[in-house]
């Protein structure tokens, strides 16, 4: 999955829906029926947490719910009950991930771009930890 095209996307329509990219047509104003409103959460968040289920299936993550929303100033990532880490998001809205150890940051963020990259960081994650896979 690329995560960089997920936060491109939101970008744009963000940018969209906030009139930061309004264009003009043959100089006359026309009513354009404003777009949806941008989702961060649903748009980016949840179809990398949802994807984790598939790339990572030995470490018992789960697909999110409607329920899911960020805690703190996190959005968490568990496998089952261990609390291996969270996103937050930078400035430019791309998707930042930290290890987290009883809620609170345990090592350097990192900005994520792709899904491999998010799995090498996990793994290496769950090694220092001694987590043990799903058998």
């Amino acid at each position: 999955m690329d995560i960089q095209k997920l936060t491109e996307n939101y970008r744009k329509r963000f940018d969209a829906f906030y009139g930061q990219d309004a264009t003009e047509k043959s100089g006359r104003k026309k009513k354009n029926k404003r777009p949806e409103r941008p989702n961060y959460l649903s748009e980016v968040v949840r179809p990398v947490l949802d994807a984790l289920a598939d790339l990572m299936p030995e470490y018992g993550f789960a697909k999110t719910t409607d329920k899911y929303a960020m805690f703190g100033e996190y959005y968490r990532i568990k496998a089952g009950i261990v609390l291996i880490g969270g996103f937050s998001v930078d400035e430019d809205f791309g998707l930042i991930f930290t290890p987290l150890f009883h809620g609170a940051p345990c090592g350097e963020e990192l900005k994520i771009t792709d899904s491999q990259q998010l799995v090498e960081e996990l793994r290496k994650e769950f090694e220092k930890r001694e987590v043990k896979m799903k058998t």
